[in-house]
């Protein structure tokens, strides 16, 4: 004979409170998603009002007028803001670069196109720029304002990809030997799988220079995690998130 289960005041009191939290969470979780999926329309509208403003306001073939109408467009609209660097940031990124004297450059989230025109601006004439962005829509459109900054074609190639697929691309398509100079500026949480692909196709060499950008999120945890336990890297500084790590050593 099977005992009938008679439920007690505390399990009817869990069930009571357990069940509309579940559900709470749950709407809280849906709620989050769709507010990211509408971030990422919105940003997509704005960055064609930022490709208008830029058209219109900018002096083409000038990367620093181009570049400050990027920052006069941000002051009033705070999407676009969270996607360049700030005024410190951008100090501390010039210094950075102009130290490292890169010749190739490696560009891992080019979305608006703000690092990708700052870093070519800092590299020498016969310097490269490798840029990969996996928005389609938005590398479109970065395309387009480095070229009106007055880059040419030769001087940058830009991937339309997932920046893993587009590191071993550029070594297979394009014979990227090695990269001088790494600028990671997307969710931490694809560096360690970013810095993967770069070391297996053997293209970091001691002396090279990553920037991480978004270093202060917490997704950024186990890249961190990674850089101070390897001794293939040393961590220099960092500034609002945007860390510098020397590489001292490739295996």
């Amino acid at each position: 004979m099977i005992d009938s289960f008679v439920p007690s005041s505390s399990s009817v009191l869990l069930t009571g409170v357990m069940v509309p939290l579940c559900m709470t969470v749950a709407w809280v979780v849906y709620k989050y998603r769709s507010w990211k999926v509408k971030e990422m329309i919105v940003n997509l509208k704005t960055q064609q009002a930022l490709r208008r403003y830029v058209l219109l306001e900018s002096v083409h073939g000038k990367p620093d007028s181009v570049l400050l109408t990027y920052k006069e467009y941000s002051r009033q609209d705070h999407r676009i803001k969270g996607l360049i660097f700030t005024p410190e940031q951008d100090i501390f990124f010039a210094d950075a670069v102009k130290k490292a004297t890169p010749l190739t450059a490696l560009a891992l989230g080019t979305q608006c196109g703000y690092s990708a025109i700052r870093l070519l601006s800092l590299l020498p004439p016969n310097g490269q720029l490798y840029a990969v962005e996996q928005d389609e829509n938005m590398a479109e459109s970065a395309e387009e304002m480095i070229l009106v900054s007055g880059f040419k074609n030769p001087q940058f190639k830009l991937l339309a990809q997932h920046p893993v697929d587009a590191i071993h691309t550029m070594k297979k398509q394009f014979g990227m030997e090695k990269v001088d100079l790494v600028l990671m500026d997307l969710q931490p949480d694809h560096y360690p799988q970013c810095l993967q692909a770069l070391e297996e196709d053997r293209v970091l060499h001691p002396g090279m220079l990553l920037l991480a950008n978004n270093m202060e999120e917490s997704g950024a945890k186990e890249f961190l995690d990674h850089l101070q336990s390897n001794p293939s890297y040393r961590i220099l500084s960092s500034c609002q998130g945007l860390m510098m790590v020397h590489c001292v050593e490739t295996r």
